[in-house]
């Protein structure tokens, strides 16, 4: 069906006639404009700089609270139980959250299925918001939201009550070090100042935070610890008297999405809350209207609201006794406000959260003050607080005081966030884009990364030991080398030169005995330490943290042995970043401090300890740097990965990407240049607005109003379906929230199965580390701690491993009780009983000592996850850019794909001397239709398309076809969707003595067929590769698997495409790109593709490229319609139901083909006609008696 019209926003009209008469400030205002500031200037200060806050104590830079009386801007001293004067000036006093709703500002409370549309028209300096219904339903169920919350809370204080405890004694007895994991929350967060009370609800919200005004006067306000950190986030802003702007601009999010995506994304948001609360839709339908009311009850916040049942009021929020333990909340509504500084008197913005406890189900407030004011959160949006709320269910967030963590369910990789500095676009396409580029320099960092890590492990290294692996280390990657285009002895050369610096630096920080010669700078606050590695505790370490929303893959974490100049000396961990260049200065100095800074919180994490240093490595200039965090970096990253977080998650909803650079020095030598500008005219902008000039033209003017269209539309489709898929992603992200509908996609309540010990064998090019893993249940390890599935359901969970979970796929073990992710690998064998995961290196637990590292694993609970699911989607988006890039091998797919240019085929006379055409001929296995097929391939310039109903014989169609186009000296590329698709054809082949090369994981290929594979294959060289793709004429793999190194810059002759009808359009352009001419087989009247998304296969996702253009150009068919599968009855269903008539009977024998059972003479009358061998099609109503359709299944 045609794709559906989505209405505009009433607020996105109303937001663009305002912005078009109004200047507002930039949304780069933040870190991105300090970060160039301080690379233009680090040094300058300015004298109008007025500090508003000591020095931070270096001992407190993470947010410890002192007694040192810090001033930050705060509300006037009334406090929550005072009545504050009205007849006070709004610019002399401004208004506190009084629980007393304005008579002026009707008060609306934020609830799913409700668009928001700013209003003017009550006045005053407050923002406030009108909401507009989208949906009855929503609507009444919002309305029941404060009732049923209120009605649940004793139910959730009783489970808060008998779960709790249990849940306590769990992590105790899990990880031993309670006393650690109270310190790292008393680094990372501070008491809530009690001296003063804030409103815990607004009486006003807003989606985006407001710019400052152009007009209005500004004093920066410097309240760094270090006037050097050059990732300070904007300062706090002394406002003059002078308004902020009564308009704002809506979020992105909210502004570019149509009302269904509203209406879908907001009944996600209700499911979320329902959760919680319980709403009952039969209920909510029945509810009247409601207003509600907030006022102070006996100096706790509480909203008060009409019955619809009974008349009575029904509080919503009682004085907080707790809060979650992860501090993961949902934004229900945010305000801004203003406050005054200090005793200055100067007027502040601040932002108010009201939050809604996923945990508890109760209310709070979070308040955004300092550079925290510009954070961009909207209603709906998940956060995570790192700190701690007050007994009236508050928070403040300062530059001093605590974290606010937007969307924590996105994980981004610390070096994303560092790199985003320079480009946020660049960064978003990074995250949505999966390039196949290899490149020479980064190829080398990554093996001389290997080098060094295998020299930190080594007992005793050498020259000697480094050089030998190194040469294991080349042949383990002689494919990404063959990728790059570069030979073996270069490489190994420049690594050989390498080894002396690496040993040198090897020997002065582990082994020496001279603390001088391993001194090192930590900055201008901590000085000169002298450095000891006295153990490496682990390499290329996998490191989640969920609270932060961060990812990362640690070069080394080591435990070190540090020395000041006053001779003492501490131990710490520490991680240690290996940097194969030189030192370099300004801004990618400060990306590389950037990225140990976060690693330092991600090691925290895992390790359960407070980590504030780390090391940076230069090997090229042999210069090793100290990493000292600071409270101000640690804040301005945080915030960067807060903004880039919403980015990638306003382009996956809206398609809109941050800002072009607008730098053509910089953008000329971008890898992502065609991308970027491509979607930049997608999304309407012009020669102008890119910054670029011809630049932009030259990329960009070879493309029409359809191709933009089509990228726009199948860019959205695959971002529909991504986020359905992103809810199974998210339980691995936070597993806390998990509601247990994902749960086939993972296996819980997991233990190791220690019965024959672990074990480890040589899988070609590296050793693999096997666990075997069982149910808890059906383990005779001993008595362990329940696991979370059964706490919260009260059930334990089957012993049979009923899930998704195939061999071969990518999986995650994270542990069950601490939600700590662990390891990454794939699984090598799996059955109803156990499962076989295999790992690239022996598990470990972070908190364990080697000591007891067994024992601590064997009483471990584990889930085990998968974990291919977002991969797809940046493969699918990067294939769909390729149509559209200005190249020659792209040219022919747009036109025939995008334009939809009928296909050509050669003229029969010209083949008649054609080999091939006399092996087809002569072949008595082949059927006419299977004859007339294959010829339409042969004679194919641009595409064929074989239509395959069941049992014509698809795959023996495709083996002759594949032997006449090697006896014409063609190359052929053999793809499909899955593995077993593609091995069940190369299987064939075999059997016919075919040659062939097999691209992909051993463990997810037939058995039959892997030793056709590269990695089975003894490829010591460059050359061996090119040898052997130069003898090999097949070589297939599955269509997402095609971007593998040995197919970069390879061509084919015909690419050919198995189970074509039932593989998504995006996935089928892959394999078409490395071919001249490519061949389609399927049946798009059989199972289309697989789509998770009601709304993307509503607007033809659903629709497969075989569909697309057999409906556009039916004479590229050849049909394939003698089958030898079902008897003449069977077929004659078909034809009536699909097929009108054109399946035919390939034989006589298969006509009269039939089914004969023994039946006995007790058997029912029904059941004998039932199975009478003349009735060949019987539809029997099973449900009629229990009795007979017990007897019938029997």
């Amino acid at each position: 069906m045609p794709p559906r019209k989505k209405a505009k926003s009433s607020a996105l009209k109303s937001n663009k006639q305002s912005s078009a008469n109004q200047s507002s400030q930039p949304s780069s205002f933040g870190i991105q404009q300090l970060f160039l500031r301080h690379i233009q200037n680090s040094q300058s200060t300015s004298s109008t700089h007025v500090s508003t806050a000591e020095p931070v104590d270096p001992e407190n830079v993470n947010g410890l609270a002192t007694n040192t009386g810090v001033l930050r801007p705060h509300n006037p001293p009334i406090t929550l139980d005072e009545k504050p004067d009205e007849s006070k000036d709004v610019d002399q006093q401004p208004t506190e959250a009084s629980p007393e709703v304005s008579k002026n500002i009707k008060r609306f409370k934020f609830s799913p299925g409700m668009l928001i549309k700013p209003s003017q028209d009550d006045g005053g300096e407050e923002i406030t918001w009108k909401i507009s219904p989208v949906n009855e339903r929503l609507r009444a169920a919002a309305k029941q939201i404060p009732k049923m919350m209120d009605l649940t809370e004793y139910s959730v204080g009783v489970k808060s009550s008998t779960i709790r405890p249990c849940s306590q004694q769990i992590v105790q007895k899990q990880c031993p070090t309670p006393v650690i994991t109270s310190k790292v929350e008393q680094w990372l967060s501070s008491p809530s100042k009690k001296a003063f009370k804030r409103p815990a609800f607004a009486a006003t919200r807003v989606v985006e935070r407001v710019n400052p005004s152009p007009a209005a006067d500004f004093e920066i306000v410097n309240t760094s610890s270090s006037g050097d950190s050059p990732f300070q986030t904007p300062p706090s802003l002394s406002c003059s008297h002078n308004k902020l702007p009564c308009t704002v601009t809506c979020s992105a999010a909210c502004g570019f999405m149509g009302a269904g995506q509203h209406k879908k994304a907001l009944l996600e948001l209700l499911d979320q809350v329902e959760d919680v609360i319980s709403v009952d839709d039969k209920t909510a339908d029945d509810v009247r209207t409601v207003t509600p009311q907030v006022r102070v009850k006996d100096d706790n916040i509480c909203s008060v609201v009409d019955s619809a049942v009974d008349g009575g009021p029904i509080t919503l929020l009682k004085k907080h006794t707790s809060v979650n333990p992860d501090n993961h909340f949902l934004v229900l509504e945010v305000s801004e406000k203003r406050g005054s500084v200090g005793s200055s008197k100067v007027q502040c913005p601040y932002k108010v959260l009201r939050l809604l406890d996923e945990y508890t189900g109760k209310v709070c407030a979070l308040y955004l003050w300092d550079e925290w004011f510009y954070s961009t959160v909207s209603p709906g949006d998940s956060i995570n607080v790192i700190g701690d709320f007050d007994g009236d269910g508050k928070c403040d967030v300062d530059h001093q005081n605590n974290f606010l963590i937007v969307h924590p369910d996105t994980l981004i990789a610390g070096t994303k966030v560092a790199a985003s500095f320079g480009c946020p676009r660049r960064t978003v396409l990074d995250e949505r884009l999966r390039s196949n580029e290899h490149a020479t320099a980064a190829l080398l960092g990554t093996l001389l990364h290997q080098v060094f890590q295998a020299g930190l492990t080594q007992e005793s290294p050498s020259v000697d030991s480094l050089q030998e692996y190194a040469s294991i280390v080349i042949k383990k990657n002689i494919e990404s080398l063959y990728a790059c285009g570069v030979h073996e002895g270069d490489v190994k050369a420049t690594i050989l030169g390498a080894i002396p610096k690496m040993l040198n630096w090897i020997h002065n920080f582990r082994y020496s005995k001279d603390s001088r010669i391993s001194n090192v700078d930590f900055g201008s606050t901590n000085g000169q330490k002298m450095i000891k590695i006295s153990e490496v505790i682990d390499i290329e370490e996998m490191s989640w943290a969920p609270k932060y929303g961060l990812k990362g893959m640690i070069d080394a974490s080591v435990r070190v042995i540090v020395e000041s100049e006053m001779n003492t000396a501490n131990e710490k961990i520490m991680p240690l970043e290996f940097k194969s260049g030189k030192a370099p200065s300004g801004q990618s100095s400060m990306e590389h401090s950037a990225q140990v800074i976060l690693y330092t919180l991600l090691m925290s994490e895992r390790y359960l300890k407070h980590i504030d240093n780390g090391l940076l490595y230069y090997l090229q200039s042999d210069q090793t740097q100290g990493i000292s965090v600071q409270r101000s970096d640690l804040v301005g990253l945080i915030i960067r990965r807060n903004e880039l977080a919403n980015d990638i998650l306003v382009a996956s909803t809206t398609q809109q990407l941050p800002p072009m650079l607008r730098n053509p020095n910089m953008c000329r030598n971008c890898r992502h240049l065609d991308v970027c500008t491509i979607y930049h005219k997608a999304d309407g902008g012009n020669t102008e607005s890119s910054g670029l000039g011809d630049l932009f033209d030259t990329h960009v003017s070879h493309l029409s109003t359809l191709h933009f269209d089509f990228l726009r539309h199948w860019d959205r489709l695959i971002d529909l379906e991504s986020r359905e898929m992103q809810l199974l992603r998210n339980d691995i992200a936070h597993p806390h929230g998990s509601k247990g509908s994902h749960s086939a996609s993972y296996l819980s309540s997991m233990v190791l199965d220690m019965k024959d010990g672990f074990q480890h064998h040589n899988a070609h090019k590296e050793t693999r580390f096997i666990y075997r893993f069982v149910r808890q249940n059906s383990s005779e390890t001993g008595e362990r701690v329940p696991s979370e599935d059964t706490i919260r359901t009260g059930t334990p969970a089957t012993d049979d491993l009923d899930c998704r979970l195939r061999t071969g796929d990518r999986v995650i073990l994270r542990t069950e009780v601490s939600h700590l992710t662990v390891a990454n690998g794939t699984i090598a064998d799996i059955s109803r009983t156990h499962v076989s995961v295999s790992l690239s290196k022996r598990l470990r637990l972070p908190w364990s000592e080697p000591s007891s590292e067994v024992s601590n694993l064997s009483h471990e609970l584990w889930r085990i996850y998968k974990d291919e699911f977002m991969t797809s989607f940046s493969i699918m988006r990067f294939n769909l850019m390729q149509l559209f890039i200005q190249n020659e091998r792209s040219i022919g797919i747009r036109k025939m794909i995008v334009d939809l240019e009928p296909p050509r085929f050669e003229n029969g006379s010209i083949l008649s001397q054609d080999p091939a055409i006399s092996y087809i001929w002569s072949e008595k296995s082949l059927n006419n239709d299977q004859r007339q097929a294959i010829l339409k391939i042969l004679t194919a310039k641009d595409y064929a398309l074989i239509l395959g109903m069941p049992g014509t014989g698809k795959t023996s169609t495709m083996v002759h076809a594949v032997k006449a186009l090697l006896i014409r000296g063609s190359s052929v590329l053999l793809a499909s969707y899955t593995n077993s698709a593609v091995d069940n054809l190369l299987i064939k082949l075999k059997a016919q003595g075919i040659e062939f090369l097999r691209i992909g994981r051993d463990e997810a290929v037939h058995e039959e067929v892997r030793e056709s594979c590269f990695s089975a294959m003894d490829m010591c060289s460059v050359d061996d590769i090119k040898t052997k793709l130069d003898q090999v004429k097949v070589v297939a793999s599955t269509c997402l698997g095609i971007n593998s190194p040995f197919l970069v810059n390879r061509r084919f002759d015909v690419c050919i495409i198995d189970e074509a009808g039932q593989i998504a359009l995006p996935v089928s352009i892959g394999p078409l790109l490395f071919a001249s001419t490519f061949v389609l087989v399927g049946d798009h009247y059989q199972l289309p593709p697989l789509v998770q998304s009601t709304e993307a296969r509503e607007n033809g996702m659903g629709i497969s490229l075989f569909r697309r253009l057999s409906e556009a150009h039916p004479q590229a068919i050849s049909v394939l319609q003698n089958q030898y599968r079902m008897c003449r009855g069977i077929m004659e269903l078909s034809n009536a139901l699909i097929y009108g008539d054109r399946l035919c009977c390939g034989s006589a024998e298969v006509a009269n083909a039939t089914l004969v059972l023994s039946t006995f003479s007790s058997t029912s009358s029904w059941l004998r006609k039932v199975l009478e061998p003349t009735r060949t099609v019987v539809f029997i109503n099973t449900g009629f008696s229990l009795l007979t359709s017990c007897l019938f299944f029997t």
